[in-house]
């Protein structure tokens, strides 16, 4: 695919998909630019909300806003679209008065005049800025290190524009980035977000002091163990803010905790040079390194992630960037570092299969280091990835043919809804196809029919009746999910299959139609509270069926839209959810109030009459149970029959040399080993029961996740 079918293509699928949203061009664009941020993980738990006023004889403007919690930044996103093929050009002086109407927005707040420039006293935008005020602070109580702008556009980036440089906003970094539609594509080709390359002596330094580990011999990578300069790696995280944390499977915890107020009494204490001595260092990843003539040096890195050690990196750069520290603190303190450079280079690889298959081996071995690297604070078991089973089983099943969906009217196939378990993979899949071939593709899997995997954590959780959660935010809301899938597998892994494929599949559907619901209704303002009032309402209904009944899911599925009482019922119920919201957060902040636990428990109490209509639609839970149920049996018979397979093509030799190794080295319990040594003498007789296919896989499972023993490749 070229650029320039790249661009006809989404600005096609863009009208379109504002046509069947009920939304203006304008709007959609919007919204689309919000996903593909948060998609690329820019942008974090963003909000939607048009902001265009003035104040104090100024311009004022913005389309959505987030709050980064890994690196403690304010985020504002502004668009300019031109509903055109030929956009024309974005200049140095347009990304000067879009870049004014953010940064003034944010003075403006942080001064605490916004109210007197808002339209009335209800208005949305005084929330949103009292909000940003109370963070900003000053400079000693402030939770905000920096502030990052957005800028995306349908034009293309004038070749007069050379520098996106910002003078500091507020006494803090401020980071303008322009995102084209240029940038987008070939974002989706790589399929990485974008790579930070340091060279050390740009950051004052000839190079990071290093010792290569000579280990062991492997062509996957090469380790080292290395000195990191203090304030360089504040600046470095002053310029790069989160990205520089990418890949870190663990949320920077804020300085209120006990580990990060360590941290910072040393760095501003009396003895900083006992910083080396008493932190335990960062661990990063990164594809390549050059080294100094006499290797002992690290001169610049290629792709540049730490994946642990986030608290240590912020509360470096925080004190930096406030002045905390005594002069000359920051440039005695020295950071332990091991780095592992990964031998991979994707760049060169044109295959799609192969390329998807060394992106996934590049991300295991990446969450390998990463989770290894937290031992010191163990991450729970619900931090698992997109190359997590669970995920990659939700792939295979929205694959399958039984799930693709019944026709609609008119139609002669259905489609499917594509799970994307990790970033642009429903874009790439289409990269290398011809452009007959591609839109066969795509009338198979629309784009319209795609499911995130922190996306699929709202519409679980929702279903789960925890829109608290869901209110949180899609990133803020996935240790819930992950720790109820986590528990599912362990309980009966079964029970992921493809009814609870397709029963989130209409979560899904309903999740959107209520969207439009609210913003089709008169009560609802233009970038309102709508990304809480979805799962609210929703949760709602589902907890006032009466016991026994259930929303009719299957129907769902079967006609691939929701039903008109249910719909109907949305209706009521999302008004009563926003003037329940309201009044409880008294014209304050409900975004604030809808992510508490206890608001929920509150409006869950709150009677509701359900139509008659809705009520007669809803059906039999035991039904939907049953259906379940059968399900069940027939994955894990599945299960049992396919991992039969496999361990008896594996052979006895292959379990006996795993069970030698274990018993020589006293891993796992004598009771677990005798599995091993029962099951190799069982594949040796063909007398492999089930019960000891199931027995062998549990406790593979347990010595693959904990224990140092890696199990041999077959």
């Amino acid at each position: 695919m070229t650029i320039e079918e790249y661009r006809e293509e989404f600005l096609a699928q863009l009208r379109n998909n504002a046509q069947v949203e009920g939304n203006l061009n304008q709007h959609q664009f919007i919204k689309e630019s919000v996903e593909l941020l948060e998609k690329n993980e820019e942008l974090m738990n963003p909000n939607i909300f048009h902001c265009n006023m003035k104040s104090r004889n100024r311009n004022l403007g913005f389309h959505a806003y987030a709050y980064g919690e890994a690196d403690s930044t304010i985020q504002l996103l502004i668009t300019d679209f031109v509903d055109s093929n030929d956009a024309g050009t974005l200049t140095n002086e347009d990304i000067r008065t879009l870049y004014n109407k953010m940064q003034y927005f944010v003075q403006d707040a942080a001064e605490g005049v916004i109210a007197k420039a808002a339209s009335d006293e209800s208005d949305y935008i005084i929330d949103i800025a009292e909000e940003f005020r109370q963070k900003i602070g000053n400079m000693e109580t402030t939770e905000v290190t920096a502030f990052r702008f957005f800028i995306v556009t349908n034009k293309t980036l004038s070749y007069r524009v050379k520098s996106l440089e910002q003078e500091p906003l507020l006494g803090r970094p401020s980071i303008l980035q322009v995102w084209t539609l240029e940038r987008f594509y070939d974002n989706f080709r790589s399929s990485q977000s974008e790579r930070i390359m340091i060279d050390c002596k740009e950051w004052g330094v000839d190079g990071i002091q290093c010792l290569k580990a000579n280990i062991a011999q492997s062509n996957q990578f090469d380790s080292y163990m290395g000195i990191v300069p203090g304030l360089m790696l504040a600046k470095l995280f002053k310029r790069y803010q989160g990205p520089l944390l990418e890949g870190n499977i663990r949320c920077f915890l804020s300085a209120k905790g006990k580990v990060n107020k360590a941290i910072k009494t040393t760095i501003i204490g009396d003895s900083p040079e006992r910083f080396f001595t008493y932190n335990n260092g960062i661990a990063v990843v990164a594809n390549s390194v050059t080294l100094s003539p006499d290797g002992h040096f690290i001169t610049s890195f290629d792709g540049f992630q730490i994946v642990n050690g986030g608290q240590t990196t912020v509360s470096l750069c925080n004190a930096y960037i406030k002045g905390e520290a005594p002069e000359g603190n920051l440039e005695k303190i020295f950071v332990p570092m091991k780095l592992t450079v990964l031998n991979f280079d994707l760049d060169d690889i044109d295959d799609p299969e192969l390329l998807q298959k060394s992106k996934d081996d590049y991300n295991d071995l990446v969450q390998q280091i990463a989770r290894s690297s937290n031992w010191q604070n163990p991450t729970k078991e619900a931090d698992f990835f997109s190359n997590d089973p669970f995920h990659r089983e939700m792939e295979r099943l929205s694959l399958l043919i039984e799930n693709q969906t019944p026709p609609k009217p008119g139609q002669i196939n259905g489609t499917f809804w594509f799970y994307e378990r990790s970033a642009h993979r429903h874009e790439q899949a289409t990269f290398n196809m011809t452009t007959a071939k591609r839109k066969q593709w795509l009338e198979l899997h629309p784009k319209n029919q795609v499911i995130t995997k922190e996306k699929l954590g709202v519409y679980f959780n929702t279903l789960e009746l925890r829109p608290d959660s869901v209110s949180k935010g899609p990133v803020n809301n996935w240790d819930l999910f992950s720790s109820k899938i986590v528990e599912m597998k362990k309980k009966n892994p079964a029970s992921i299959n493809s009814y609870f494929f397709r029963k989130l599949v209409a979560a899904k559907i309903l999740y959107d139609k209520t969207d439009k619901i609210i913003n089709a209704a008169d009560w609802y303002p233009v970038g309102g509270y709508k990304a809480i009032y979805i799962p609210y309402t929703i949760s709602k209904i589902i907890s006032t069926l009466p016991e026994g009944k259930e929303i009719d899911w299957k129907r769902i599925w079967r006609t691939q839209e929701v039903y008109p009482s249910l719909a109907h019922q949305v209706e009521i119920v999302a008004q009563q959810t926003m003037e329940f919201l309201r009044k409880v957060s008294k014209g304050g902040n409900e975004r604030t109030l809808a992510i508490k636990e206890e608001t929920w428990k509150e409006y869950r109490k709150m009677p509701l009459t359900l139509t008659s209509e809705f009520l007669s639609d809803a059906v039999e839970s035991s039904f939907e149970k049953e259906e379940a149920k059968s399900q069940e049996r027939q994955t894990k018979f599945e299960q049992i029959t396919e991992l039969w397979s496999k361990y008896m093509t594996l052979g006895a030799d292959y379990f006996k040399r795993i069970y030698e190794d274990i018993d020589r080295m006293r891993l796992l319990s004598g009771s677990e080993r005798e599995v091993i040594r029962k099951a190799y003498l069982g594949i040796a007789k063909n007398t492999l029961s089930d019960r000891q296919v199931k027995q062998l896989a549990q406790v593979l499972d347990k010595l693959e996740r904990e224990t140092d023993y890696i199990i041999p490749k077959a």
